[in-house]
């Protein structure tokens, strides 16, 4: 009988889990890429951004006991986050007339409303 609890993401599980958002990410960004006629990186694009959605969305199952920072918990929040601004801001690149600048700023500010979040949860948030 296993002690991890169903809804704890165990070594296996989220292995498979990852590589079933890559493939999904994979899918999207060639469907994406075929639709659209643009180059070949859009599907990179694609896959970053559905990594950080899966980054995010398999955080609350992720362990919180850590005896090293930052925890599976603070990991899959940081590069989720990073990930889907990333891969967003990219897109937005490719499909839209936006200065790069205005996609640097955008990134200055998505890091630092996340440094922020981090910073007010600190080390009780990780308990």
């Amino acid at each position: 009988m296993s002690t991890n609890s169903k809804l704890s993401l165990s070594g296996k599980n989220g292995q498979l889990l990852m590589m079933v958002a890559l493939l999904f990410g994979l899918l999207i960004g060639v469907v994406v890429w075929k639709l659209t006629d643009e180059t070949i990186m859009v599907i990179l694009y694609v896959i970053m951004l559905a990594l950080g959605i899966y980054f995010l969305a398999s955080m609350p199952f992720a362990s919180n006991k850590s005896d090293f920072i930052p925890s599976q918990r603070s990991f899959r929040l940081v590069w989720g986050i990073i990930l889907m601004a990333v891969g967003a801001l990219l897109l937005v690149n490719v499909y839209a007339t936006v200065e790069l600048w205005i996609l640097g700023v955008a990134l200055i500010a998505v890091i630092a409303v996340l440094a922020l979040i981090m910073f007010i949860r600190g080390p009780e948030g990780e308990k």
